[in-house]
């Protein structure tokens, strides 16, 4: 089964997301922050997506975008985005991070495939 991967910046947020997540019936691997991400060892994991919070900044983010394209290749990505955020280009869906509903049918979508 297809693992989600969840970046959070905020402690609360990553409970709060890790329940909602898990309601999708996949496995979920969540950590704080975007060090921990880069220290996560997923050789043995088969991740299907990978979610990015928002309550980072803008280029730490960006930054962990291109991390995850470059060793996870082609596992979907979706950010979360702030009231002022603008979409990353480089992600495969952006989704304001305030609509727990739109976000958790994206992460449905990146896990069936669909983009």
């Amino acid at each position: 089964m297809t693992t989600i991967v969840q970046v959070e910046y905020r402690p609360t947020l990553l409970s709060a997301r890790e329940d909602i997540l898990q309601l999708l019936g996949h496995p979920v691997v969540s950590v704080l922050g975007s060090r921990a991400a880069r220290n996560l060892d997923l050789s043995n994991a088969l991740v299907g997506v990978v979610v990015i919070g928002h309550r980072a900044p803008r280029l730490e983010r960006c930054e962990l975008i291109t991390y995850f394209r470059e060793t996870l290749h082609a596992v979907p990505i979706v950010a979360l985005l702030g009231r002022r955020d603008s979409a990353f280009s480089e992600t495969d869906f952006n989704c304001p991070a305030d609509n727990p509903p739109l976000w958790v049918k994206m992460v449905s979508q990146a896990l069936a495939g669909v983009a």
